[in-house]
């Protein structure tokens, strides 16, 4: 996921170098190494350093942003020696592993980002905190660098150590792979908050960034790359490097991987949209509120939504009211919500015209004091009965 990092150091560049002439620099001519490494864990003879993620960032020829991984677990051949790639920063230096990793995908390597994995645990204090499924349980003890993962299946908002811990997991069949697709699924999310967020908590996150960083790239070529990204597609890809698994589970490269992946668009997605009881009895009388209004909204809205049966308790909110509560895409919400739920008369409350501010931020508190913490949402639906 450190990739996202990258992103932080460009939106900074647009507010702090926008004022730079801009040549027109080949910028499918750059590839930046990406590198996340694990400081050890709390035991005092862990080994230090080690590459936990590896990843090159570049312009497809097509446009649009790709970032493509590499298997922390493939095997290279160094200096003669069969080793693991993800040991080459430690032992040998980040020259090495960019010489591997041109190697691999067959591009020149024009500028590095390492960050240290422990970075991780304060960044969601700028992004808060990421929705995850686990889907699986996920359960791993190493007492040798005081890592603990315990998670049961189910969805959760994660920030700080836990969302490093979901990040780091990798006790499973699908092993490193299985990882790296996590670190997608958070990377993506992440993104899509970087680019609705705004300036001045961006500004705050970059300072704290370029503090924990290690950056080999000037801020020239960043601020290029920025306004490219920016003023073209949008768009962002994911693959990874060509490989097969050998008789004895290793992870053996076979080529650069494809340059055509299917691509995330940021801004094209579905409404992201938040259900919450505010029947009381509810559960009692029905039954599960979030799986059956889950099930609801895909079936009539054809879409997917979170929901919590938890009942906030906010003055000036009536029970058994609906409200909503709309951050962004007010059109496209109305239109899924009356979907949904045909026979409801909201309160709508235009959040981003400072609508119902008061009643919108006691509904996020109360929430957060509910240890359920809310990710950025286009919506918040506090669903009462139809009619009014």
């Amino acid at each position: 996921m450190l990739q996202v990092f990258l992103f932080f150091f460009l939106i900074f560049l647009i507010f702090r170098d926008a004022f730079y002439s801009f040549s027109a620099k080949d910028l499918a001519a750059e590839s930046f190494l990406v590198v996340g490494v694990d400081s050890g864990g709390n035991s005092s003879d862990a080994v230090g350093g080690r590459t936990d993620y590896i990843s090159i960032v570049y312009f497809r020829t097509s446009g649009g942003l790709l970032l493509k991984s590499i298997p922390r677990d493939t095997v290279v051949t160094y200096r003669s020696e069969k080793r693991k790639i993800n040991s080459l920063y430690n032992s040998f230096g980040i020259e090495a592993l960019i010489e591997e990793v041109e190697k691999l995908t067959g591009r020149t390597i024009t500028g590095s980002v390492v960050v240290d994995f422990n970075t991780v645990t304060e960044i969601t204090t700028f992004t808060g905190p990421i929705r995850v499924e686990v889907t699986t349980p996920m359960h791993h003890d190493d007492f040798q660098q005081g890592l603990h993962i315990h998670f049961e299946p189910g969805i959760y908002f994660l920030e700080g150590e836990d969302l490093l811990k979901f990040l780091r997991y990798r006790s499973s069949d699908s092993g490193d792979l299985g990882r790296i697709d996590r670190q997608k699924r958070v990377l993506e999310q992440l993104i899509r908050n970087l680019v609705s967020a705004g300036p001045s908590k961006m500004i705050e996150m970059i300072d704290f960034v370029l503090e924990k960083t290690d950056i080999s790239i000037d801020k020239k070529t960043l601020t290029d790359f920025a306004v490219a990204f920016f003023t073209g597609k949008r768009s962002v890809s994911f693959t990874q490097i060509d490989y097969y698994i050998d008789d004895e589970g290793q992870i053996v490269p076979t080529g650069p991987g494809s340059d055509e992946p299917e691509e995330v668009e940021i801004e094209s997605r579905s409404p992201k949209i938040l259900v919450i009881n505010n029947i009381p009895d509810y559960e009692e009388r029905f039954g599960d509120f979030a799986e059956t209004i889950k099930s609801q909204w895909l079936a009539q809205a054809g879409v997917k939504v979170d929901a919590t049966g938890f009942v906030p308790n906010i003055s000036g909110i009536e029970k058994r009211d609906t409200y909503l509560f709309i951050n962004s895409k007010d059109s496209e919400i109305r239109e899924l919500f009356s979907k949904a739920h045909v026979y409801h008369r909201p309160f709508v409350m235009l959040t981003s015209s400072f609508g119902g501010l008061d009643y919108y931020y006691a509904l996020i508190d109360s929430l957060s004091k509910n240890r359920f913490y809310p990710a950025k949402y286009d919506a918040y639906v506090l669903l009462g009965v139809g009619g009014r």
